[in-house]
């Protein structure tokens, strides 16, 4: 622009005179907006593309070498199953040759009363057997035993026996045969009338048990350690801790069998190769329970219901070979845990009627088939239905020697009665994740928990599963009947007693606080974000925190990987406006772990992550106490200040007292 001059000179006027500093912002000027930002740096500002390399190498290395430690922690788990078989001793076949020996009542008109709902033709049979009874037989089975070689056998004519002591067949009796002569275990009954723990004994070889039940035990029924032993319709009512036990045996059948009204287990095998079939259980805290290291078992036709658990196969050890198949498990949902008033009375005082029964071991109300801690399972072709807590529950114990391996869960009938009627569970699998080479292949299960399962074609390997499922199985899972929390749905627990609420309930609390204290972080930046930055990553967190709550609520595995989504996708939003703020490593960082959220979320609803040795929730949840360390160091650390404007220098100037502008 041309210059304004005086009239007696060229000198400018002083009020368009230009500053010494040519780039300096006048004092009267105050850029907003991006004209600030041009304004600002004065000052170089530090590099921190190094630091934040750094820290995200550190991180993805950290996640490589858990995954190769989590393969070799995994090998160790497994080992080679024991073959079904595997023993010399077989089951025996029913005979009808050897020496006799008959045991009647002293009472005619009590036999003349069980015998008269007998068969016609075996009616008159017992009949005849009657009259040589009283003229050569025994009137109780003890004495029977007394008098028995191996080879025998023992027919017990329709009556109820009280027993004195315990049935004992010892070892030396070998290749014995007691049956009783009644149209079922019914007709004939041993009893112990709670005066006794154990109402028979049996550790012998090659016995061949038919016909009778055993009643009223204190403790067990019938205990048998056999090596080699057929129990045939024998029924076990009224126990107070296990029905039918089998113990350390080998080459043990049980077919038609029955238990009913039994505290603890109906049918209960502890390390012992044994086949159960055709048997039903009613009426127990446990129908089947499978369980002892070297377990070895075909569990096929059974029909397990009005228990709290149907079949239960625990704590097997890592050379087990267990197979269930075609059984029948439903309504089992009995709560024998809420009250136990009735268990300060012994067995011989309480009122059996009402089904209140006295554990000594706890197993969860509303399961159909259980899993804990059990390897080499292999259940297929069960029907399941009406179950209030899950058609199949399974967790493991975590770490390298934990148990919970090698289990195939696949093809079973889910929510379908017998008549074809529907009649869903409330889930259809109950998974903790934990555990090396499990699969589930279960394309007609409608619901469960996680809502992805890996696939037989893609068994997963995990040291750790889901931390929310795996604390429940570690707080609720199998203990001390006397002592169940308080807090577990299948011991009794609602609505907002349950663990997973209140679990639910404090991490949505604790997200939207860590949340609000990164946003605080941010905004006490010396760039904090605008108010419109934060609206997208605002609405997706707050909704994720919400909706886990509800899905937990719900029992919804499906809503639940959403919500983890939801949260994931917000802090990955809020992580790079922070970057973008002025606060690098803080935003890198808080990215990281929305991404691990996300990842979570893909493995809970779409797809079992298979490189991953551990629930990928367990990733998020190791970096949140750095991350909370950093924005509380953030919050807390003094806003830094505003770089001062540089004074501007002016050149002074002697202005002519007058010119002709002068008035």
């Amino acid at each position: 622009m041309p210059h304004l001059l005086h009239p007696n000179g060229i000198q400018p006027l002083p009020w368009v005179c230009a500053p010494r500093y040519p780039d300096a912002v006048p004092p009267h000027a105050s850029p907003r907006g991006p004209e600030r930002r041009r304004a600002l740096p004065l000052r170089p500002r530090p590099e921190r593309r190094l630091p934040v390399l750094a820290f995200t190498t550190a991180v993805l290395a950290a996640l490589v070498a858990t995954c190769y430690l989590g393969g070799l922690a995994s090998e160790p788990r497994l080992a080679e199953p024991l073959p079904p078989g595997a023993s010399d001793a077989q089951p025996p076949a029913y005979r009808e040759t050897g020496p006799r020996i008959l045991v009647c009542p002293a009472d005619a008109d009590a036999f003349a009363e069980r015998n008269q709902e007998v068969d016609y033709l075996r009616r008159i049979e017992n009949e005849r057997l009657y009259e040589d009874c009283t003229a050569t037989g025994h009137h109780d089975l003890l004495s029977a035993l007394d008098a028995a070689s191996p080879g025998d056998r023992i027919d017990i004519l329709p009556g109820h026996y009280p027993l004195e002591r315990t049935a004992q067949i010892g070892a030396d009796l070998t290749d014995l045969q007691i049956e009783g002569l009644g149209d079922g275990p019914e007709d004939v009954t041993l009893s112990g009338r709670f005066a006794l723990d154990t109402v028979m004994d049996a550790a012998g070889a090659n016995l061949y048990l038919k016909g009778f039940t055993l009643a009223q035990a204190g403790d067990t029924a019938l205990r048998l350690t056999a090596a080699g032993a057929t129990v045939d319709q024998v029924a076990a009512f009224q126990s107070g801790n296990l029905g039918l036990h089998v113990s350390d045996a080998t080459g043990v059948l049980l077919t038609g069998c029955r238990a009913d009204a039994v505290d603890t287990a109906g049918i209960d095998v502890l390390s012992s190769e044994v086949a159960v079939q055709d048997c039903e259980v009613t009426g127990s805290t446990a129908g089947i329970a499978l369980h002892g290291p070297g377990t070895v078992a075909d569990v096929s036709g059974n029909r397990l219901h009005g228990n709290s658990t149907g079949l239960a196969v625990h704590d097997t050890g890592d050379r087990s070979a267990i197979t269930a198949g075609a059984n029948l498990l439903y309504d089992n949902n009995t709560d024998h845990f809420s009250g136990r008033g009735a268990c300060a009375n012994g067995p011989d005082v309480r009122d059996w009627t009402d089904g209140a029964l006295c554990p000594d071991h706890a197993y969860p109300s509303g399961v159909g088939l259980l899993l804990a801690d059990a390897d080499g399972v292999e259940a297929t072709g069960n029907r399941i239905w009406n179950q209030h807590t899950a058609a199949v529950a399974a967790w493991g114990a975590p770490g390298p020697a934990g148990g919970g391996n090698r289990n195939t869960v696949a093809d079973n009938d889910f929510g379908v009665r017998e008549d074809g009627q529907r009649q869903r569970n409330r889930l259809d699998v109950w998974w903790d994740g934990t555990g090396a080479e499990n699969c589930f292949d279960e394309p007609g299960a409608y619901r469960t928990a996680p809502a992805v399962l890996p696939g037989c074609d893609a068994a997963a390997t995990r040291i750790l599963g889901d931390p929310l499922r795996t604390a429940k199985a570690w707080h609720c899972g199998l203990g001390a009947a006397s002592d169940v929390p308080g807090d577990c749905d299948w011991f009794g627990a609602q609505f907002t007693d349950r663990l997973e609420f209140r679990v639910a309930v404090a991490f949505a609390a604790v997200l939207l606080f860590l949340t609000a204290t990164g946003w605080l972080a941010a905004a006490r930046s010396l760039d904090p974000p605008r108010a419109g930055q934060m609206t997208f990553s605002a609405l997706s967190t707050g909704a994720g925190g919400l909706l886990f709550v509800v899905a937990v609520w719900s029992g919804r595995a499906d809503y639940e990987a959403l919500a983890i989504g939801l949260w994931g996708f917000g802090w990955f939003l809020a992580g790079q406006s922070w970057r973008r703020s002025g606060r690098p490593v803080f935003g890198t960082f808080t990215a990281l772990v929305g991404l691990l959220a996300v990842l979570d979320a893909v493995d809970r609803g779409v797809w079992t992550v298979p490189v991953v040795p551990l629930a990928p929730a367990w990733l998020w949840l190791a970096a949140l106490p750095l991350w909370t360390l950093l924005a509380l160091a953030a919050v807390s650390a003094s806003r830094p200040r505003e770089p001062e404007p540089p004074q501007v220098e002016r050149t002074p100037v002697t202005a002519p007292p007058h010119d002709r502008f002068d008035w």
